[in-house]
């Protein structure tokens, strides 16, 4: 808008793409004629990453269909090996040696029942949820240790 300053030059209006900054505002892009409008990303990027998806969801479903059977039994061992190994280190020692022992015997039994397939992922749960409990504070009291021993002995009676 002129100041009505007779010694400023004239300018001309500013066009409506024409912002002044290095980058094109979104208005000014949606609003442009398709043939002034540069794509922001490159032409292989919706290929890409549907590429990546489509990759993704086939290692999701060949692991998902690996780990049915037996080998989900072998994969919970794994875990419940790392697991108990961990524990073992969280145990008061009010915890005498004779219940530590059949604790492990008991374990060991279930273990052996679900390698084996003779107790289902399924039926070893509650020991998962209540070992998961007991670990929460950092402390595996007596208590818990003779809780645990029980649902592994019931978990590892399935079997028999």
């Amino acid at each position: 808008m002129p100041t009505g300053n007779f010694d400023e030059p004239v300018t001309s209006p500013a066009q409506p793409g024409d912002s002044g900054l290095a980058f094109r505002l979104p208005a000014d892009y949606y609003s442009a004629p398709l043939s002034e409008v540069k794509p922001i990303f490159p032409s292989w990027v919706p290929w890409g990453c549907g590429g990546a998806a489509t990759l993704f969801l086939l290692v999701l479903f060949t692991g998902g269909a690996l780990l049915t059977g037996p080998r989900l039994g072998a994969a919970i061992d794994l875990v419940l090996g790392i697991t108990l190994g961990e524990l073992k280190g969280m145990v008061t020692p009010e915890v005498t040696e004779a219940r530590k022992a059949a604790f492990d015997a008991e374990v060991e039994a279930m273990r052996e029942s679900l390698r084996e397939s003779r107790v289902s992922a399924q039926e070893v749960q509650p020991f998962l949820q209540a070992m998961q409990k007991a670990m929460a504070d950092r402390k595996v009291t007596p208590a818990e240790i003779e809780r645990l021993t029980e649902i592994a002995r019931k978990a590892a009676g399935v079997a028999g």
